[in-house]
């Protein structure tokens, strides 16, 4: 009988296929990941914010008008205020708009503000929360600047804000706002 020289290879390919197949594992399965929790900020104490709110603010002499609209936003972790304020005078010819996202950090007890708007300005305040029905926010800039925000809660639709704000070389100027919650 005279020997096929395919069969020694036909050999080797079964032999390289079987190598291939994988083998029964008696391993468990991987679990499946721990999902990591997202710690949901306790707005309660500043929930009455949300909404729209139509202000006005004595600033150089002139009453500017400000209207802002709250809403709980970015999976519940931060209130976010869009805000718009139209041209008012000399100084200001075009209107800003301007974002501000509030929350609560537990690690430092501060609810944490950061804010930007359409002309450029930034910045990010810190406050302990409410002492009755006041809550004073702290701003320290990187430019020096720095800022203090009194908010006072006259009722569930009407809030007043004496604001100070200090420049880098020194200069304060203050201003009063009022504020109506309209829906």
């Amino acid at each position: 009988m005279k020997y096929s020289p395919i069969l020694p290879f036909g050999a080797l390919a079964l032999a390289i296929a079987l190598a291939a197949v994988p083998a029964v594992s008696t391993a468990q399965p991987a679990p499946a990941p721990t999902p990591v929790p997202m710690p949901k900020t306790d707005f309660s104490s500043v929930m009455f914010l949300t909404g729209t709110w139509n202000c006005t603010q004595q600033l150089r002499g002139s009453t500017r008008p400000d209207t802002s609209t709250t809403t709980i936003g970015m999976n519940g972790a931060w209130m976010v205020t869009q805000d718009t304020a139209p041209p008012f005078d000399q100084y200001r010819t075009v209107a800003i708009t301007g974002t501000t996202y509030t929350g609560y950090d537990p690690t430092i007890k501060q609810w944490i503000q950061i804010g930007v708007d359409s002309g450029g300005g930034y910045g990010m305040s810190t406050s302990p929360g409410w002492q009755g029905n006041v809550m004073t926010w702290t701003t320290k800039n990187p430019d020096g600047s720095s800022a203090t925000d009194v908010v006072t809660k006259n009722s569930d639709t009407e809030t007043t804000d004496a604001q100070t704000t200090t420049d880098a070389q020194g200069h304060a100027t203050t201003a009063s706002i009022h504020c109506t919650k309209s829906s």
